[in-house]
């Protein structure tokens, strides 16, 4: 399957977040929680579709695929992962690491990926998670966070 374009990316992600949290989506929710049109929505939706990651009944529910699922399961995980990394290891606030995580988890290549989950178990596992915390306040200290 050819890969998902950045906004077709977020589009899943949002279905599969809602799914998760309510049992289903629907085109409006997705709307909102994007802040985009009901047209772009439905656009997507269609795309989603002919993709087989979602069913879209009109004026109905969205239902993601085992396909879907999959692939919003890892999309959903790979942008909670580099949120937390950006709040607990960079020392970001909330909504800038949230904005940021998105936008990375799009043009990030997967060796990349890779060795930044290496070099986040290592941080957190180093010296009994010491050296999260130092390099967490260095950084406060020195981007001026801190004061």
């Amino acid at each position: 399957m050819k890969k998902l374009s950045p906004s077709m990316e977020d589009y899943l992600e949002a279905a599969y977040r809602l799914s998760r949290e309510r049992g289903f989506a629907r085109a409006r929710d997705l709307s909102a929680g994007l802040g985009v049109s009901r047209p772009s929505v439905n656009s997507a939706l269609k795309n989603l579709t002919g993709r087989g990651l979602v069913t879209h009944e009109h004026y109905g529910y969205v239902r993601l695929t085992a396909a879907g699922l999959a692939a919003g399961a890892r999309i959903a995980e790979l942008h909670s992962f580099l949120k937390d990394f950006l709040t607990s290891v960079l020392a970001l606030p909330e909504a800038d690491a949230d904005a940021d995580a998105c936008r990375i988890e799009h043009a990030i290549g997967p060796r990349a990926m890779k060795n930044l989950r290496l070099l986040a178990a290592f941080i957190r596992t180093s010296r009994k998670g010491a050296l999260a915390a130092e390099i967490s306040g260095f950084i406060k200290k020195r981007s001026g966070a801190e004061k």
